[in-house]
């Protein structure tokens, strides 16, 4: 897989996992949609000067948009802990416990 398609899925998924539409990040990156669409697909690399405003606008570092993406469990961790990151502590904390009590309901469900 090329590094731009890599690049590409990564803004997709990040993208959509915070609820963006692809027009809605295009305007915010001032780029045409047409633009961000090839960038996804991994038609085209964005610069690099713009690496740092579509990583700020997906909420993520800008290693991130560079990770191959594995369904490990290290890699399942590794995207709640982005998820949750913009958040502040005490609401990392809660939701921490809110998904301990989830997973210890779930398991009860199972024994």
């Amino acid at each position: 897989m090329k590094l731009s398609e890599i690049v590409g899925k990564n803004i997709t998924h990040r993208r959509q996992l915070l609820g963006i539409s692809q027009k809605e990040l295009a305007i915010r990156l001032d780029i045409t949609q047409d633009s961000l669409n090839r960038m996804e697909r991994g038609k085209i690399a964005p610069k690099m000067s713009r690496l740092e405003a579509i990583a700020i606008h997906l909420k993520c570092p800008v290693a991130e948009l560079f990770r191959i993406h594995s369904d490990t469990i290290l890699e399942r961790a590794a995207t709640i802990a982005d998820i949750i990151a913009p958040l502040p502590d005490s609401d990392q904390k809660a939701l921490v416990n809110l998904l301990a009590e989830t997973v210890r309901i779930m398991q009860n469900k199972i024994d």
